[in-house]
């Protein structure tokens, strides 16, 4: 048997990940120790989101592909459904998360990828410790992780598994780049984050173009299309274990806000297939909070952050005599943010340190790597900059393909989260690799006065920045100048004292550098130092924005989504489907959803259609159903679209009297005397507002084809079964008939039938469903079986068994290999 080096080849690796996991257990102790938990906004939504879904799953063992829980019906493939094969991918999961909570597990294997990626770039392993660190506990993915965001976390954590697995393939080691390719490509499409997953692409394009053009200098192209061969077969077999997820995200994707917009009066760019630009650019930062990178809290941190007793706002008020209880109060959140956002969670800190590696790698790292890393970290801050670059932001939004169909561009700078480390750790390679004479010296110093300089330059430029925020105005208009002087004094402070900070870490990190350099520290000292520096530079920034005040009982969590006394009044109805509508933020709420069907919700790529109808008439029939209720007169004949939706209950409150049954709700299902004939979208939404739904119906007949205009109404439908994805009706009619339903037409998956023989449905009401049924009684039959996840769920498994028996293959033969290397 071959001799393993214990100390060479497995204790490196089993003290990074004890590193990581003592890190993680005392960072999140709250949860370990006090059975606590984050208190997420976003997981809590997606709770309320998905859990029609949920039950359905766990009393039928199948899987509903469609929830009548959010704005009147959506698909749930972007909300929660399980596909074929999926097993195996989660278990590469849960390998990689040791059994984790599910907020810490995110930032373990993030630290655990880079850590990977590292050693992939020739890292040494004590130092890929460092990185490790530096790239899980940066401040966006803890800011992040406390806003429920934990998919978006997860699918930077396998970033630089990715990368990891392309880089091995274009080193040689192909079998591995294969295998770890398509698994951590998997993996990364697993996390269902498409715009994290874009920006992985948009970093591989540029590094891809890296290794052609050092293939076309060094005269090995051959080796290079080897390379591309093999990684595109394993981005094909990835891509296959996730392929049912994207199809149905594609297809739906036409349909939702982030496709086209069919009204031609909306405005000019919504018209093309993607977001309002100015939507999607509503988080973009300006150039100089780029620097956010190296100073935390030079543009003040979030959008409101507690201030000390020495404050400038403290002295102020306690100039006016405000007592001392009500100073407390007013300091505990003030708006220090001034940056170019409408608000945020915290800076985008990529850790004094980093930076300063990022600077020496911009020196030391070799070609071709340094070349692509500052290319690929240009590239992601001048996206961040959204329209305040207009010039070129513009550009890349109307013309790359796919780009448009994503909002926070702020978000890009992941891949200059990734690219910042991963130079900063492969110069400071370099560097230690190096001799030490006048070039390296010169290079060195270099590096760390062009980051002093950085810093001293914004202390002494600081005097001349306006620290001016659009909140102020609030403070203004109310004739306290001096009130907003002081605040601007604060926020000045606040970038002052971190600038020096920044300059204590900068000033550490180079002279621990310096300090092995010179002989004076050994190895493990300068691998260990460096850990520690790195890992208080950001703990301490972390824990401004991820405190104790963040953690909850996990009973208290559970709290928000428990049945309010309106709701336990609703769901005594035994009626087997109606809808609800609360009166209280119904569109960005989804805790409605957790017990009713509701009209509204929360998802950031709901129906198109639907959010026209919330534009044009549902906000408008919402604040008049508002104005009547405090008016003490409610009429709900004047609120025709809530009642065509079967809203049949209204929330205006948490008590019991304050549900209002809507005896004006259309139900389930009714039959009209006449089709209204439109041409185009906009005549149909148009006419909306015109008619009564309960007698008409809007057909665009350029679309549908209709057998007559005048249909005989007397006769009755209804509903008698209901589940997800499958609806029931009885109907006895004496005539030639069309039944509208109170549900959204979504052409691709739901089939209809009469009798049990197919029948075609079409639009009507620009968002409903309308059939025409023959005279006689009649059972109708809606079913949900869309072929996108039949096919795809199966290709799925198919694939994701192919994986394993690939990644099996792979580390058996590398075993057996490594064997007989050592023996011969």
């Amino acid at each position: 048997m071959p001799k393993l080096n214990f100390k060479q080849h497995i204790l490196p690796h089993l003290v990074a990940i004890g590193t990581f996991l003592i890190i993680m257990v005392i960072f999140f102790s709250p949860m370990f120790l006090e059975n606590k938990t984050l208190q997420m906004g976003d997981v809590l939504q997606g709770w309320g989101a998905g859990q029609e879904i949920k039950e359905f799953r766990e009393n039928t063992g199948e899987e509903a592909l469609w929830t009548n829980s959010m704005f009147a019906g959506m698909p749930a493939y972007l909300i929660n459904i399980k596909y074929q094969g999926e097993e195996i991918i989660n278990t590469f999961h849960k390998i990689l998360s040791l059994g984790l909570p599910r907020q810490v597990e995110v930032i373990f294997k993030g630290m655990v990828c880079f850590y990977i990626l590292l050693l992939v770039f020739k890292v040494r392993p004590y130092l890929a410790i460092a990185g490790g660190i530096a790239f899980g506990m940066g401040t966006f993915n803890l800011i992040s992780m406390e806003a429920g965001h934990i998919w978006k976390v997860e699918a930077i954590a396998y970033m630089p598994l990715v990368l990891a697995g392309i880089h091995l393939a274009f080193r040689g080691k192909r079998l591995w780049g294969f295998t770890l390719t398509a698994l951590a490509l998997a993996l990364e499409i697993d996390s269902n984050h498409l715009q994290i997953t874009y920006y992985l692409f948009l970093l591989v394009l540029i590094y891809g173009a890296a290794m052609l053009i050092q293939a076309i200098r060094e005269k090995t192209l051959a080796s290079f299309g080897i390379s591309m061969a093999i990684l595109s077969l394993a981005a094909l077999l990835a891509v296959g274990t996730t392929l049912g997820r994207l199809w149905n995200t594609y297809q739906y994707g036409q349909y939702s806000i982030r496709g086209p917009s069919e009204l031609t009066s909306t405005s000019e760019a919504t018209q093309g297939s993607g977001l309002d630009r100015d939507y999607a650019f509503a988080y973009s930062i300006t150039p100089l909070e780029t620097f956010t990178l190296l100073v935390p809290d030079l543009f003040g941190g979030n959008t409101g952050r507690a201030l000390g007793d020495d404050s400038a706002i403290a002295d102020f008020l306690r100039s006016r005599n405000v007592p001392r209880q009500q100073i407390d109060q007013m300091t505990s959140r003030v708006a220090t943010y001034w940056g170019g956002k409408p608000f945020t969670g915290g800076p985008t800190y990529a850790g004094t340190v980093v930076v300063l590696l990022f600077i020496i790698g911009c020196f030391f790292a070799p070609q071709p790597h340094r070349v692509w890393l500052i290319v690929a970290t240009t590239f992601s801050v001048i996206l961040a900059w959204g329209d305040n670059f207009p010039a070129l932001n513009y550009l890349i939004f109307d013309f790359l393909p796919g780009y448009n169909k994503f909002r926070t561009v702020e978000m890009a700078l992941v891949i200059a989260l990734l690219c910042i480390p991963l130079l900063g750790f492969i110069g400071l390679e370099a560097l230690l690799s190096r001799a030490w004479n006048k070039e390296t010296k010169q290079k060195f110093f270099w590096a760390g006065g062009i980051g002093a300089g950085l810093l001293l330059t914004l202390v002494i430029f600081s005097g001349t920045f306006d620290y001016a925020s659009p909140v102020d105005a609030q403070y203004l208009s109310a004739g306290e100048q001096e009130f907003v002087d002081a605040l601007h004094d604060d926020r000045a402070a606040l970038l002052r004292s971190d600038v020096f900070r920044s300059l204590l870490f900068l000033g550490l990190g180079l002279g621990l550098l310096y300090a092995y350099r010179i002989g004076k520290l050994n190895f493990p000292i300068l691998a260990a130092g460096l850990t520690l520096l790195v890992l208080i530079d950001l703990w301490s920034v972390d824990r401004r924005y991820l405190s104790e005040d963040n953690y909850v009982r996990k009973s208290n969590q559970l709290g928000y989504l428990e049945a309010t006394e309106a709701d336990q009044r609703i769901l005594q109805d035994p009626d087997l489907y109606y809808r609800v509508l609360n009166l209280q933020n119904p569109f960005q709420d989804a805790r409605t959803s957790y017990h009713h069907a509701s009209l509204g919700g929360y998802h950031a790529a709901r129906l198109r259609r639907y959010q026209d109808l919330i534009d044009r008439y549902l906000l408008g029939e919402l604040q008049g159903i508002i104005q009547q209720l405090q008016q003490g007169q409610l009429n709900m004949s004047q609120f025709p679209v809530v009642n065509m939706l079967n809203a049949k209950y209204l929330i205006a409150g948490n008590t019991a009297n304050a549900v209002i049954t809507n005896t004006q709700a259309l139900g389930n299902a009714w039959l009209v005397k006449q089709v209204q004939p439109v041409q185009n979208p906009d005549e149909a939404i148009a006419a909306l507002g015109t008619i009564d739904p309960a007698q008409t119906a809007i057909v665009n007949t350029s679309e549908f084809e209709v057998s007559a205009n005048n249909f005989s109404n007397d006769g009755s439908i209804q509903l008698t079964e209901y589940r997800p994805n499958y609806l029931k009706y009885e109907a006895n009619v004496s005539g030639e008939s069309l039944a509208v339903f109170s549900e959204v037409y979504y052409a691709d998956g739901w089939e209809a039938t009469i009798d049990g023989q197919p029948a075609d449905y079409f639009r009507a009401d620009y968002i409903l469903r309308a059939l025409p049924i023959p005279a006689g009684q009649h059972t109708v039959e809606f079913t949900f079986n869309p072929a996108s996840y039949r096919v795809g769920s199966t290709v799925m498994l198919v694939a994701s068994v192919i994986l394993l028996l690939v990644f099996l293959a792979t580390l058996v033969l590398s075993i057996r290999q490594w064997m007989q290397k050592e023996t011969a």
